[in-house]
């Protein structure tokens, strides 16, 4: 005699199971539109200031001959555009229901950078850039707030957040230099920072100018 056993089931049903669970699990982590939307812009702010760090390298490392403040920018644009590519592959993950992933109105990219005057305003732009995706993030995380994601939250705050803190830690500090000195010493100042950073980064020029 062959005992049957209590509980069975066929491998469509099991199948068929696997499959309902799998539509669960993504139903339960789909992006809610306006937190997705958000985070599109997100996206394309990261992309825009990874674009104009590149006119300030540009600037720097070749009419102004600063290698070190050259190479700090070409590790800021690199460090943003992966940060959009991160972001752009959470969100796609997430199934968001997108009408743009990139803004409306697209990436800006300043060709009024070019003109910029001397390491101290280019500092100043850079700042700039950093704290307008900074906004964004902020914008961003009340968003899920608002819809109790609390997924989103962690993640801006764990890659975004804290990146953007410390940019602008990064570039307050060089800039509180700079302007601590006397206008007398600051060419100098400027010099040996420029130093520094050479030494820090390396000669990032070639990523861009080969």
């Amino acid at each position: 005699m062959h005992l049957v056993p209590l509980f069975s089931s066929s491998k469509e049903d099991k199948q068929q199971k696997s499959c309902d669970e799998s539509e669960n699990q993504t139903s339960a982590i789909t992006l809610n539109a306006g937190v997705g939307q958000c985070l599109s812009d997100l996206a394309t702010q990261e992309l825009t200031a990874s674009y104009n760090y590149l006119q300030l390298s540009s600037k720097f490392g070749t009419s102004s001959a600063y290698p070190g403040f050259s190479s700090l920018f070409v590790k800021l644009s690199d460090e943003d555009s992966s940060k959009a590519y991160d972001l752009i592959k959470f969100v796609a993950l997430r199934k968001a229901q997108l009408t743009r992933l990139i803004h409306k109105d697209g990436i800006k990219i300043r060709n009024d950078l070019s003109s910029t005057l001397d390491i101290s305003q280019g500092l100043i732009e850079a700042r700039r850039q950093n704290k307008d995706a900074w906004k964004e993030v902020v914008r961003c995380h009340q968003e899920a707030e608002n819809v109790k994601d609390a997924n989103v939250q962690d993640y801006l705050e764990s890659h975004l957040l804290d990146h953007h803190i410390e940019i602008d830690k990064l570039l307050g500090d060089i800039e509180h230099r700079l302007n601590d000195v006397q206008v007398s010493e600051r060419k100098l100042t400027t010099f040996m920072i420029d130093e520094e950073l050479l030494s820090t980064y390396g000669d990032r020029r070639k990523d861009i100018f080969s």
